[in-house]
């Protein structure tokens, strides 16, 4: 922002050079690049952080100036004079989106004559950057670059129905804005009113059919306040201007009606006419005094603190600094009496908006009192903080499953109703189905998803859409279902979808399982579960837990989605993962001696599961066995209907020698027995 040395003298009495202000000001935090001459005048250019709307005025810059030379400041004081009858006479103020406009004060005056503005006037408005206009319009802005507060003036006689109504743009509303441009208005964007149509766009420009013109006698003058997000929204989709620049960085809540009445006053003074009594005005300021507190103990953590331990800022030299920033801190006398230390309660100015937390009140203090002053060690003391163990093992099982050809997706949160009763877990409560999402989210896609793998099946639609059949893909991310009891219970899972072999999504799993912690079995036992096919599903279990479930996908859930494959998809639950991994690397020594290694093809009848098959051959205890292995299962010709051939590979291995024909058939001949005794299986050559 440019501000005039000249322009700034009226509240920073005294001679102040250009240099001085701009290096006091960057030190303060407000950096000063640009020195410029205009006339005998000398402007610096003030960079104003976005926190900092209270800055971007001549009165704001000032206000710190002074504060940080440790000056004297004078602030604005507005004397009206009215004379006219009461404004609510003749304007009315409604406020339609009390959202967006809290408060709404509007001035009336008459019998302005509108001419060109007096030179001082002129001088000042073309340092700070402005095109003069007329004595009116130059008033208003010259008091939001003098205060900071966005103000407009509508010919009052070009208003219908002498009323102000501040309201959402209907559809299809136009507006002509005073730079000549047509604006097609939306619902979302904030319009000032009058009794039938739009007369200017709140916050960023007003419209050419309301402006003061030449033939002006009597003004509207408006000071409001509106919501900073719809000013910038509005602004960004139609043009962007001074006024909507402060306020998408917010106003003092106190300052529209101090600034209608500084404007008033120099309207009455440069254009004459008659100010009429009070203000049209809807709506509440909604300032509360606003107290923080701030710790001496807590400014010398964050600050450092001296060699005797006291910090770098004493109590008496930081309330003082407070105190020129405009803030009033208080000693709190409780805490000094409870050996607390000292404390201050300080209360914080509306025009303060940025000031929210104790940290705020330590950075002002080391602000005014110079960041020099904070001492700097020459050591930086580095901790490396070890990685989390669940972001580990979250990452082992995310680098196994690429490593296993599957890629990483990310769906959302909700599940369509499509499939919002696939995949329920068999805990969830069957009377509370879970909440649907806020309204703002489609309807289509409004429940809390039980199951990652419906946004993966959807993912895989779209591939086949694409020409992409049987991708591979995986997510980990929350789950929710709703318990017996009514709460609400979320889980992390790890789902993945892949081909449609059992066998391939098998082995991710089991490599998953394995990279976790490879001492511990892995089994899949039987089960039916909702959205896999009947029959071919089953719960996994790591060692003696149950920790997910694997299958095809059922083919009514296929249906629903017309996919041209029906997968195999599994789930693991993370919480049982992240216990029991073992993130101690074991070590066994490599094996001195090689392994020898059998397949076995047994006929078996239709109804025996190879669960049983593993576990005669596990049961009978063949001697030198390292790993059993299953290989695949065949029905058809030559065998009878009714029965199957389970092919499985026996690998043996002894630690004290390397084992002969002989002692592997030994062992073979003992499994062989216990499957045709136990299982009536026979020996398929």
């Amino acid at each position: 922002m440019k501000i005039s040395l000249n322009w700034l003298a009226d509240y920073l009495p005294g001679p102040l050079a250009a240099q001085a202000a701009g290096e006091a000001l960057t030190h303060g935090g407000f950096p000063v690049e640009v020195f410029e001459k205009h006339g005998d005048d000398d402007v610096i250019d003030v960079e104003v952080t976005s926190n900092r709307g209270d800055c971007l005025s001549h009165v704001g810059v000032a206000r710190e100036l002074a504060a940080l030379l440790g000056r004297e400041w004078r602030d604005v004081r507005p004397v009206i004079v009215e004379t006219g009858p009461a404004v609510s006479t003749v304007a009315s103020v409604a406020i339609e989106a009390g959202d967006l406009c809290p408060h709404y004060t509007a001035r009336v005056i008459r019998g302005v004559k509108i001419g060109p503005s007096p030179d001082w006037m002129i001088r000042r408005l073309e340092a700070a950057g402005l095109r003069p206009i007329n004595n009116v319009v130059d008033v208003t802005n010259y008091v939001m670059f003098e205060l900071g507060q966005p103000l407009h003036a509508f010919d009052f006689d070009k208003l219908k129905g002498g009323r102000i109504v501040v309201r959402a743009a209907r559809p299809g509303e136009k507006l002509i804005t005073i730079d000549g441009k047509e604006a097609t208005l939306s619902p979302d964007m904030l319009t000032i009113a009058d009794a039938e149509r739009p007369v200017a766009l709140a916050g960023v420009m007003g419209g050419r059919d309301s402006e003061v013109s030449d033939q002006t006698t009597s003004i509207l003058l408006e000071s409001a306040r509106f919501d900073p997000l719809s000013v910038r929204k509005t602004a960004r989709a139609i043009v962007r201007s001074d006024s909507s620049y402060r306020f998408e960085r917010g106003i003092d809540p106190l300052l529209p009606e101090k600034a209608s009445q500084r404007a008033a006053e120099l309207i009455l003074k440069l254009a004459g006419g008659q100010l009429l009594a009070g203000a049209a005005e809807a709506g509440q300021t909604g300032w509360k005094q606003k107290v923080l507190t701030l710790r001496m103990h807590r400014l010398g953590e964050l600050l450092g603190r001296l060699p005797n331990g006291q910090p770098i800022f004493d109590a008496a030299e930081v309330e003082a600094a407070l105190l020129r920033l405009g803030l009033k801190p208080k000693l709190s006398v409780t805490d000094v009496l409870l050996n607390k230390g000292v404390v201050f309660d300080i209360e914080i100015p509306s025009h303060r908006l940025d000031l929210n937390i104790e940290t705020d009140l330590i950075e002002e203090a080391a602000r005014i009192l110079g960041y020099d002053r904070i001492p700097v060690r020459e050591e930086i003391a580095i901790r490396v903080t070890p990685p989390q163990p669940a972001n580990t093992i979250t990452g082992m099982v995310r680098d196994t499953l690429i490593a296993a050809g599957y890629f990483e997706a990310m769906t959302p949160g909700f599940v369509s109703d499509l499939l919002a009763d696939d995949f329920v877990p068999p805990e969830a409560s069957k009377s509370d189905p879970l909440p649907r999402a806020a309204s703002n989210v489609r309807k289509a896609d409004a429940k809390l998803r039980p199951s990652v793998l419906p946004g993966l099946l959807e993912a895989v639609r779209r591939n086949e859409t694409n020409g992409t059949d049987e991708a591979r893909l995986f997510e980990i991310g929350p789950t929710f279902f709703n318990a017996p009891a009514g709460q609400i219970v979320e889980h992390r899972q790890v789902a993945l979808v892949g081909s449609s072999e059992i066998r391939e999504v098998r082995g991710a799993v089991e490599a998953v399982l394995a990279r976790l912690d490879k001492t511990r079995a892995v089994k899949v036992i039987p089960a039916d579960r909702p959205g896999y096919t009947r029959g071919a599903a089953g719960q996994i279990h790591w060692g003696d837990q149950p920790v997910g479930w694997i299958g095809r996908i059922a083919k009514p859930t296929a249906d629903k989605l017309s996919l041209r494959h029906r997968p195999c998809a599994a789930e693991l639950e993370l919480d049982p993962l992240l216990t029991g991994a073992q993130l101690v690397q074991q070590l066994t020594p490599l094996p001195r001696f090689p392994s020898v290694r059998r397949d076995l093809s047994f006929v078996l009848a239709e109804s025996v599961k190879f669960e049983a098959v593993e576990s005669v051959v596990r049961k009978t205890g063949p001697q030198w066995l390292e790993t059993l292995e299953y290989v695949t299962t065949y029905r058809g010709k030559p065998l009878e209907k009714g029965t199957k051939s389970v092919t499985i590979t026996l690998v043996f291995r002894s630690t004290t020698e390397t084992l002969t024909s002989e002692q592997v058939e030994s062992s073979v001949g003992q499994v062989v027995d216990a499957a045709k005794g136990q299982l009536g299986a026979t020996l398929r050559t």
